[in-house]
């Protein structure tokens, strides 16, 4: 496999970043060795590589060390295997120094189990992404306090949409619905700049997903939990509750591309309320002409917009995706080494029109956590 040093030393500087799962930090180093090995993780790797390639996706190598842990975790949870019985999420309570060992025999015995599982695309679906979307939606409520229509593009299981009912800690400050059922504990690593009742009133929520992800349906929260640590259980546990109250709340995600989707909703300004568009770790999952075709109508309903009928984007994707979105889709200069996209640092980004003003508000980890207010 080309550059399997630079892989293996991505799966090491992964590990050394985990601060919720010892037992994803304990995997993550196991595999970065058997990578310098030639281990069954090489041959599981340069099948993902190669068939990634093929159908035309971009593959990040910062990428693939979340991407097979998630799939482990996924086939533990599914259960049937040794690993189920040593990830406390799935039922079991192992040893910590038994996770790689059995982990790499699993992967030696079915190897095809996990490519299948890397193949797939991201369903990584964490309610504390709610906490960067209320900050920006504080935000925009400072220059603008008119309702909100909110569109929610590759939305997963809808987890963000009741984004103010969702509670959570500021600095001593109890922001969100105070009797709601999620609590999503402390994103914030540094104090947000924002007056949080500054949050205009959300009078339409719509949301789609070419493959949506059901609340209720025990399969679709297990690919969300999949992502999360296997001995987290506060990060499982917050996207358990989102998912059944949001399967409360009934919310209807459609069905459909963002290229068909979208255009329904803001191709004619409406002075009634602000049209808000939210997307967050998609523009990478989507294909070149999704993403083409994505960028192509945000801009053309930015040239739409007026002072009376503004266009807000909110994104919450990985550093460096915004120049890929629009500036070049195809991914030319990124696999040219000319761009560098940065998978486990998100940033906060608002963009508005007619004002066409952009700001990147925060940082943070992909899940919304460990949040920092970008100053100045």
């Amino acid at each position: 496999m080309s550059a399997a040093t630079d892989i293996a030393t991505a799966f090491k500087s992964r590990a050394r970043a985990q601060r919720a799962s010892r037992i994803q930090a304990s995997l993550l180093r196991g595999m970065g060795g058997d990578l310098e090995m030639g281990g069954p993780t090489v041959a599981i790797l340069r099948e993902v590589i190669d068939r990634s390639g093929r159908n035309g996706r971009i593959l990040l190598i910062d990428d693939l060390p979340t991407k097979l842990a998630a799939a482990a975790h996924f086939i533990a949870l599914e259960g049937g295997t040794e690993l189920s019985d040593l990830y406390p999420s799935a039922g079991g309570g192992g040893s910590l120094h038994e996770v790689w060992p059995v982990a790499r025999e699993t992967m030696a015995a079915d190897p095809d189990r996990f490519i299948q599982r890397m193949l797939r695309p991201s369903r990584r679906s964490d309610p504390g992404r709610a906490a960067m979307l209320l900050a920006a939606l504080a935000h925009v409520g400072a220059s603008n306090p008119t309702p909100v229509r909110l569109f929610d593009v590759g939305s997963g299981a809808g987890l963000v949409l009741p984004v103010e009912s969702y509670r959570q800690s500021v600095y001593g400050e109890v922001v969100g619905d105070p009797d709601g059922p999620v609590d999503l504990g402390h994103a914030w690593a540094s104090p947000p700049e924002v007056a949080f009742d500054a949050v205009p009133p959300i009078v339409d929520r719509q949301a789609a997903d070419p493959s949506p992800l059901h609340p209720a349906n025990p399969l679709h929260v297990r690919e969300m939990i999949s992502w999360a640590g296997p001995d987290a259980p506060d990060e499982i546990g917050r996207i358990t509750q989102a998912c059944e109250f949001v399967a409360h709340l009934g919310l209807t995600i459609d069905t459909a591309p963002s290229s068909i989707w979208l255009p329904r909703g803001i191709s004619w300004p409406r002075a009634d309320a602000q049209s808000v568009v939210w997307h967050s770790d998609v523009v990478m999952e989507m294909s070149v002409p999704e993403r083409t075709e994505f960028a192509t109508e945000l801009l053309a309903a930015a040239g739409r917009a007026t002072e009376t009928a503004p266009l807000t984007v909110i994104a919450f994707e990985p550093v460096g995706t915004d120049f890929l979105l629009y500036q070049d889709p195809v991914g030319a200069a990124l696999r040219r080494g000319e761009i560098g996209i940065e998978p486990n640092r998100f940033e906060l980004r608002v963009s508005q029109w007619p004002q066409a003003t952009t700001r990147v508000l925060a940082y943070a980890d992909h899940n919304g956590y460990n949040a920092y207010w970008n100053v100045g």
